[in-house]
C-alpha cells in the first residue's frame, strides 16, 4: 500500500526580486498519486510559494484521511558543527537542526521594502544574516565559513572567494560538505552565490519550512524526516497514524529531468512522477531506509539523524 496520497515538490529560489515562469525561478509540483501527471506553478516569490503549499496542505488536511509528501531543494541542515556556533540565548535542549531552524527564523527577514497592499518583494537580508555569522565565528585573517556574494566586498566578513577547508573557527573546524553532500556531489551550503551555489537558498528556505511544519495547523500532524521519524524499514508498516505530512529534503540533479523548456520545470515534474511511481509499486519506503554504508548508531548516523539531514534518493 502506498506510504501518501499526494505529493508536492518544490523548487527553490533565493532570488532578490519577483520573478516567474522561468529558469532559476521557484517552481512546485503537486497533486495526488491518482494523476496522470502533476500541476505545475511559478510563485513569482517565496511569500506566494509558502501560500500554495499551505494551501495543498489544508486540502489533504480537510479531507480527514491521506498523507502528504512534501519536498524541497535546500539542505534541511548545516554540516556538523555549524549550530554549535550560533549565538542562542536558550535552547532548551533542542537537537542542533532545531538550533539552526530556530535561529535562522529568528534573524532572516524577507520580502524587506514592501509597502501596504503592494505584493512581495521577495527581497531578503540573507547576505547579512551570513555576514554577521562570520563576524562572529572567525578571525580578519580567515573569514568563513560563508562565502561568495552577488557583489564583491558588499558584505566586510564574507569572502569573495572560498576560504581554506574544512573551515577553521575558534571552535575548531567545520566541513564544507554534509556526508549526503558528498555522496549526491551537491555544493556546499556555505557557498552564497554563482552558478550551482546553494547556500542561499538554505538561509531563505529553512525560515519557510519551519514556519509550516510548526504551525499550529499542521505541527501535530507533521514529521522531518530523519530528524523526527528516524529511519524506515525497507518493508512493512512505518509512519504513525498521526504524522499526515512527511518533510523531505531533495536535490533534483540527482534524477535525470524530463524534457522540458524550463529545466527547472522538468526537474520538480521528474520528482513528483519518481516519487509517486515508486510509492505506487510499495517501493518508496526503502528510500527513507538506513543509507548504505551508514551504521545504525554509529557516530555517522547520529550525526545525520541529529544535525545534517539527508537527501531523499541520494545515489548510494
Amino acid at each position: 500500500m502506498a506510504l501518501f496520497d499526494a505529493y508536492v515538490i518544490v523548487d527553490w529560489s533565493a532570488g532578490n526580486s519577483r520573478r516567474t515562469g522561468k529558469q532559476d525561478c521557484i517552481w512546485i509540483a503537486h497533486g495526488p498519486g491518482a494523476a496522470d501527471y502533476p500541476t505545475t506553478v511559478s510563485p513569482p516569490s517565496r511569500t506566494e510559494a509558502e501560500h500554495i503549499i499551505r494551501s495543498q496542505l489544508q486540502n489533504i488536511l480537510g479531507s480527514n484521511t491521506g498523507r502528504m509528501l512534501l519536498c524541497a531543494d535546500f539542505g534541511y541542515g548545516y554540516p556538523a558543527g555549524f549550530a554549535s556556533l550560533l549565538q542562542q540565548p536558550v535552547s532548551d535542549g533542542l537537537p542542533p537542526w532545531r538550533i539552526v531552524w530556530q535561529y535562522l527564523t529568528k534573524q532572516i527577514k524577507d520580502d524587506l521594502g514592501t509597502k501596504m497592499g503592494q505584493k512581495p518583494t521577495n527581497c531578503s537580508n540573507r547576505f547579512e544574516v551570513a555576514n554577521a555569522i562570520n563576524a562572529a565565528v572567525s578571525s580578519p585573517a580567515s573569514r568563513g565559513p560563508f562565502w561568495g556574494l552577488f557583489k564583491s566586498a558588499a558584505q566586510a566578513c564574507v569572502p569573495q572567494k572560498r576560504p581554506p577547508q574544512p573551515f577553521a573557527c575558534h571552535t575548531g573546524t567545520i566541513a564544507s560538505l554534509r556526508i549526503t553532500d558528498k555522496r549526491a556531489k551537491s555544493d556546499t551550503p556555505f557557498r552564497l552565490f554563482g552558478t550551482g551555489s546553494v547556500g542561499s537558498q538554505v538561509l531563505t528556505g529553512i525560515p519557510r519550512l519551519k514556519r509550516i511544519r510548526f504551525d499550529p495547523q499542521f505541527a501535530r500532524c507533521s514529521a522531518v524526516w530523519p530528524f523526527e521519524t528516524g529511519w524506515a524499514p525497507e518493508t512493512g508498516s512505518w509512519l504513525e497514524p498521526a504524522v499526515r505530512v512527511l518533510h523531505a529534503e531533495i536535490y533534483p540533479s540527482v534524477r535525470t529531468p524530463l524534457t522540458d523548456t524550463i529545466k527547472d520545470r522538468g526537474q520538480v515534474r521528474a520528482i513528483w512522477h519518481w516519487a509517486r511511481d515508486l510509492d505506487a509499486k510499495d517501493l518508496l519506503i526503502r528510500e527513507f531506509a538506513i543509507p548504505p554504508g551508514i551504521t545504525v548508531g554509529s557516530e555517522e548516523d547520529t550525526v545525520i539523524r541529529s544535525e545534517e539531514g539527508w537527501i531523499l534518493g541520494c545515489p548510494s
